[in-house]
């Protein structure tokens, strides 16, 4: 006996009519009738009263008909619970990432960690590096590939460093600073950056000042821009250099050149950022990835 025998049965016991319920399981006549005779034969038991005009329950087929709903509803509940368990058991990442700092780093860590752990899914999103704290914190985030933040905000987390990038300026293909191989911070003109926008990137006018060695009311960005390429294309129209890490390159290509600094160079660790702790055990398999030597390079 199976349960397509019970669902069967229980059709035709409800339709009383062998053509209805053979419409309802949308199979033909003929099978269905040949279902139902092999469930008698497997209870010992006729269940139902038929001829060529009317089909009736039989007294056993009353009350086996009550068990055999039972029992396709327990079996229903049963599927509906391993499906459950099944996605609960299903392992989900959700992974911070600040667009400029990870691109030459996250789709190697993707395809890495995808490898040894096939059936997680991920869910990436695009953030500033204080939403990437914020989301660590609260627990919406797993883990991020960002900058290394500050000291004073690290408390509960720990960063794995996976690459160093030099800092320096982009500017314009025809700005005279275009052929240099590398330029002085004191150089860079601290009154007239492209940047990120303030609101977004709270942290990215405070290290600017602090990489130019100058108090942040000094220095002044004529165009603040909500992203990487849109800062990209603001000093790709000319309009003035952008202070960024080196990793900003692999975003524009051949759009803008880069100058690293000379005197004084400052470094970006770009890593993993994760909470301590028990939050770190559901990212043991990705922790393993990154860690392994070819993917601790220099800086590129």
């Amino acid at each position: 006996m199976e349960l397509r025998h019970l669902r069967y049965f229980i059709a035709v016991a409800e339709e009383l009519n062998f053509s209805r319920a053979a419409q309802r399981l949308h199979v033909s006549q003929p099978p269905l009738s040949r279902q139902i005779r092999d469930l008698e034969d497997d209870l010992m038991v006729k269940l139902l009263d038929r001829d060529h005009q009317s089909v009736q329950l039989t007294r056993a087929g009353k009350v086996i008909l009550e068990k055999a709903r039972q029992l396709v509803d327990d079996a229903e509940v049963l599927r509906i619970e391993a499906r459950k368990m099944g996605q609960k058991s299903r392992e989900e990442l959700q992974i911070g990432y600040a667009p400029a700092p990870s691109s030459a780093l996250i789709a190697q860590i993707l395809s890495r960690y995808h490898a040894v752990a096939p059936g997680t899914a991920m869910t990436l999103h695009d953030l500033s590096l204080s939403e990437i704290i914020a989301g660590l914190r609260s627990g919406k985030l797993d883990a991020a590939v960002t900058l290394r933040p500050r000291p004073g905000e690290m408390r509960g987390l720990k960063f794995d460093a996976l690459r160093r990038y030099s800092v320096g300026i982009i500017c314009a293909s025809s700005s005279p600073w275009a052929p240099l191989k590398s330029i002085s911070p004191g150089e860079v003109p601290m009154d007239k950056l492209v940047g990120y926008r303030e609101a977004d990137f709270p942290e990215y006018h405070e290290w600017v000042a602090g990489v130019l060695g100058v108090n942040p009311s000094r220095v002044r960005f004529v165009e603040q821009c909500d992203g990487v390429l849109s800062v990209i294309a603001a000093v790709e129209s000319g309009v003035a250099p952008a202070v960024v890490g080196e990793f900003t390159k692999f975003i524009a290509g051949d759009r803008t050149r880069y100058v690293p600094f000379d005197s004084k160079p400052s470094f970006m660790d770009v890593g993993l950022l994760y909470r301590k702790g028990k939050a770190q055990e559901k990212l043991n398999k990705l922790i393993v990835v990154i860690q392994s030597p070819d993917m601790r390079g220099g800086g590129c």
